[in-house]
């Protein structure tokens, strides 16, 4: 595979991990989900078109939250006769905040892998199980050779103990609520 097909496969996967991120982000601008869905699909073809000015290593996301900031506002201008939208002031804020919150939710997931990695086999196979190829916990207690409450518990102190070191990993990087 060339560099060129490598990083074109790399903004695909990019682009496709960001689109759940990018549609809360609009839809958090734009009220009508319909209006969002809008924006979002301009928004991917103005990221696609102008992919090769990303810069590979940076942050993704971010620079499409800005790419689709600009694709609201000129929704919202075209629009602006139709129906009543935010103030670009109002806009901002609210960009400001989904922004920083899409940063804080994306560390927690990243230090919630980590966590994962760390736990004992077992536990790690109980998470996989049940989270990663859905099997449902009776599946799980009958492979484990235990009963389902037993199962029940096991999970409860799994998620307690992934809780406890993903704030203990935040705030370890600083980056605590």
């Amino acid at each position: 595979m060339s560099d060129s097909n490598e990083e074109t496969a790399e903004f695909i996967r990019l682009l496709t991990e960001s689109q759940r991120t990018l549609f809360q982000y609009i839809h958090s601008l734009i009220p009508h989900r319909n209006d969002a869905d809008e924006v979002l699909q301009e928004t991917n073809l103005v990221l696609w078109r102008e992919y090769h000015q990303f810069q590979h290593g940076t942050n993704f996301r971010a620079w499409a939250c800005t790419v689709a900031l600009n694709q609201v506002r000129a929704f919202t201008s075209k629009r602006r006769a139709k129906r009543p939208f935010f103030d670009t002031d109002t806009m901002m804020l609210i960009s400001e905040r989904q922004q920083k919150k899409s940063a804080y939710f994306e560390s927690r997931l990243d230090a919630l892998e980590r966590c994962v990695k760390k736990l004992p086999q077992r536990k790690r196979m109980f998470v996989d199980k049940r989270y990663r190829i859905g099997f449902t916990i009776e599946t799980i207690a009958k492979d484990m050779g235990s009963t389902v409450d037993a199962a029940y518990k096991m999970l409860r102190r799994i998620r307690e103990d992934l809780h406890t070191c993903v704030d203990r990993t935040l705030s370890q990087e600083g980056l605590g609520k």
